[in-house]
């Protein structure tokens, strides 16, 4: 983002961001007067998205709520459209059992192996993340296409999927939800008010009002919660349910074994850290909270695609700086695992999602994907 000091870039970006800007609106209004209609599927629909760039804990919620509906034995399906993938078209994970027939493409464009180990999935054909919500939900089916509702319509056919939960959806308005959630990070949840580049935010603030409910992220931190209560209850009204959400890192996994060790194994080891997210440094603070010592932060951009001297430098460098282990990110995990390691050991920080708000978060998820499914 663009601060306030360098006016000269500032000024030169201002009139294309604030075209950009009024295109968005001239968009979010031809839906809102009917113009423009959404496509509407069988299944539920759960939305998980974001109102600014950079990370705010979605994919990490979305897992969790695809996890946990498929305890209460939904059949549960994850949309997304593979960030910086290098395929196109349809493309799946954990997808079995489908006919060439079925969608007119090859069965290779439809179906990973479900039974093939994780290695043998190459993440650049579906995105980082896709690859790490397949990892952590084996029998959940990832389905990657620009087209949301292409991709439902083959979750419902193949899958019998009757509840979807599209990843990254809140700017996504093609298709109609049945559960429109709004993740924010307590840290920045408004992004300096001001359009990407000048600042964080994807669309205008008035976007807010879209949302069915608020998941405030990183709610452990110190943030002003006055001022993001005011501002949603100004654009979402009184009624709409504000719930907060922390993350915790409770396992480390070595990425050469697969062996999971108790995070409390490691406290006062001294670490480096590896990583390409949208927000690096609340990675940093999760592994201060650990109870690990940071003698080193290695930050690259998010989605980045590491190479093996990429790994190589970094690792050199930590072991001189007195680093025991490396610590990356689960997301970074999956681009890791292929490449060599050397020196200090690679370990994978696994979280656990905690709020108090969970009993009426969860109450939520049923009520909406049960009118559909179970009425």
């Amino acid at each position: 983002m663009i601060d306030q000091k360098n006016k000269f870039a500032r000024s030169a970006v201002w009139l294309p961001v604030k075209i950009y800007e009024l295109a968005l609106r001239f968009r979010v209004a031809a839906y809102e007067t009917s113009y423009l209609k959404p496509k509407t599927l069988g299944a539920s629909v759960i939305s998980v998205g974001n109102i600014t760039v950079g990370g705010t804990g979605k994919t990490p919620l979305v897992e969790y709520i695809a996890r946990y509906l498929a305890e209460e034995d939904f059949s549960v399906a994850i949309l997304t459209r593979g960030y910086k993938r290098r395929s196109r078209g349809m493309k799946t994970l954990n997808l079995r059992e489908v006919s060439p027939a079925s969608s007119g493409n090859s069965p290779g464009d439809l179906v990973s192996n479900g039974e093939a180990r994780s290695e043998a999935i190459d993440y650049l054909d579906y995105g980082d993340e896709p690859t790490m919500l397949a990892q952590a939900l084996p029998e959940v089916p990832i389905i990657v296409n620009r087209n949301r509702f292409e991709g439902g319509r083959l979750a419902e056919r193949v899958a019998g999927s009757d509840v979807l939960i599209m990843d990254d959806g809140y700017q996504h308005m093609q298709l109609a939800r049945d559960l429109n959630l709004l993740v924010i990070d307590a840290t920045n949840p408004f992004g300096d008010f001001e359009i990407f580049p000048l600042g964080g935010l994807r669309e205008p603030l008035y976007g807010l009002k879209r949302a069915d409910a608020v998941i405030v992220t990183r709610a452990n931190r110190a943030f002003d919660q006055s001022q993001l209560i005011t501002i949603l209850k100004h654009a979402c009204g009184d009624k709409i349910p504000v719930m907060y959400f922390y993350s915790e890192i409770t396992r480390l996994r070595h990425l050469g074994s697969g062996i999971v060790y108790d995070a409390r194994q490691f406290r006062g080891w001294n670490s480096a850290l590896l990583c390409g997210v949208g927000n690096p440094e609340a990675f940093a603070e999760d592994v201060l909270d650990a109870g690990i010592s940071i003698i080193g932060k290695n930050f690259f951009a998010d989605h980045h695609a590491y190479t093996q001297e990429d790994l190589d430098r970094v690792s050199n460098k930590s072991r001189a700086d007195g680093a025991e282990i490396i610590i990356t990110t689960k997301k970074d995990a999956v681009k890791l695992g292929r490449l060599k390691e050397s020196h200090a050991p690679i370990y994978a920080a696994e979280t656990e999602i905690n709020s108090e708000d969970e009993v009426r978060f969860k109450s939520l998820l049923l009520r909406r994907v049960g009118k559909q499914t179970r009425s």
